[in-house]
């Protein structure tokens, strides 16, 4: 162990050399400040015990203690600095700096170790704002104290432990994707807007990741064309090669002029919400459905991320081309399970009871089949009906069998009747 003071030669001030073990590295060399011997020593056994408490975390490091002396706001100006060096949206920058901006003010934070859970929770409860701008709110306040953290500003996030408020029932809305025929109908009425359209429900791409494209992120020569979307335009601020589908190709050909920029923007007249929804109007495809799920730009999006998981792509192969980071947002808010056709899984499971299912072979009517099956049951006084599923119609055929006072038939005087026939009554 190395502790001692000592005067450079030539100099009036006392200064203290460290080092606690010999694994330690570097000897620590610091001014005491001090001319006066008495004082220094004072000044050195008061940093040999707070080295001492931060060698067995009884105290923060020097750098925490110090920190924790500057404003909140003085910290934030430095996450956003080096957030925006480090390639962030001019839009995401905005939102970290409104959303920590309100909680420092509504909660009276002013330096670090005012923030707490509780303050938080106080805030959230006082609220009137949705379950995800609230998240939101959460999740910005987090990023600024991991960074915090990292760069020893200070010791512990005091929000790593609070919760989210769930969203299950809470939505301000719920999106639905398009049906193959509602996008068939939308690209119908599109025009100009065709190529856009089709690429984001071909890409699942964001709006401002579509508005943000440039001609020379579109390779259109490749053997497999694709497009280069760049790291500064994602929500997650990595590159990402999105191969593009024959169609889309085709639209942009036609689009590419000879002679264009790379620097132009492949969609310099991006539509407003307002012509999006003038366009679904056109084409007759309704912007909130009977469930009260709306249809909006992202909801293209939403359509890639659903005819991904009906065209059985594995759901981290469809994470990957969604570009998120975690499988359930896939799985849950990106896929429309009312579009996966989840009636035809019953016809893949298996049949325990063999003698019921030799009995609904002989009623099953396959469909397309011009041959009808009939089949007869006899049965006590009343009407007895058994149910019949037709293919994946979801149509219903009942086979009826009744009493002798219905007409003559089988020894029970049950009357067989034609199911195809009844089919096409019901």
């Amino acid at each position: 162990m190395i502790n001692c003071i000592y005067k450079p030669k030539g100099s009036r001030i006392w200064r203290w050399k460290y080092r606690a073990e010999a694994s330690d590295g570097k000897i620590e060399d610091v001014s005491l400040g001090v001319c006066d011997k008495q004082a220094a020593e004072k000044k050195r056994a008061k940093l040999l015990e707070e080295n001492q408490y931060e060698r067995v975390g009884l105290l923060p490091s020097k750098a925490v203690r110090e920190a924790a002396e500057r404003s909140l706001s003085d910290h934030m100006e430095d996450f956003l600095g080096d957030a925006e060096r480090r390639g962030r949206s001019e839009k995401h920058l905005a939102n970290l700096e409104h959303r920590v901006g309100k909680l420092i003010a509504d909660c009276g934070w002013e330096r670090v170790k005012d923030v707490t859970a509780d303050s938080f929770q106080a805030w959230r409860r006082r609220q009137n704002l949705s379950a995800k701008t609230v998240n939101d709110y959460l999740e910005a306040v987090r990023s600024l104290f991991n960074w915090l953290v990292k760069h020893e500003r200070a010791a512990v996030n005091p929000l790593a432990m609070v919760d989210k408020v769930s969203m299950v029932g809470q939505e301000t809305f719920q999106r639905r994707a398009f049906s193959d025929e509602e996008i068939r109908k939308l690209l119908a009425v599109a025009g100009e807007r065709k190529a856009l359209y089709l690429m984001a429900v071909y890409t699942g791409l964001r709006r401002s990741e579509l508005a943000a494209l440039r001609w020379g992120d579109v390779v259109l020569d490749a053997v497999a064309p694709f497009l280069r979307v760049r790291a500064s335009t994602t929500k997650n601020g990595k590159p990402a090669d999105m191969r593009l589908h024959s169609d889309v190709v085709m639209e942009l050909a036609a689009m590419q002029h000879e002679g264009v920029s790379e620097d132009e923007l492949v969609f310099p007249r991006f539509p407003r919400i307002e012509r999006f929804r003038r366009d679904l109007k056109e084409a007759g495809v309704a912007y909130r459905d009977a469930q009260g799920r709306v249809a909006d730009f992202h909801s293209l999006r939403k359509t890639f991320g659903t005819n991904l998981a009906k065209n059985g792509v594995p759901s981290r192969v469809a994470m990957a081309l969604m570009r998120h980071s975690d499988r359930r947002l896939t799985d849950k808010i990106y896929t429309d399970e009312n579009l996966l056709g989840t009636w035809s899984a019953f016809d893949k499971l298996p049949s325990y009871n063999r003698q019921a299912s030799q009995g609904a072979s002989q009623i099953l009517v396959v469909g397309g089949q011009s041959e009808s099956q009939a089949g007869t049951m006899g049965c006590e006084a009343g009407v007895k009906k058994s149910p019949v599923n037709t293919g994946e119609s979801h149509l219903v055929t009942w086979c009826v069998t009744s009493g002798q006072n219905h007409g003559t038939g089988g020894s029970d005087g049950a009357r067989t009747r034609n199911l195809c026939r009844d089919r096409a009554a019901l």
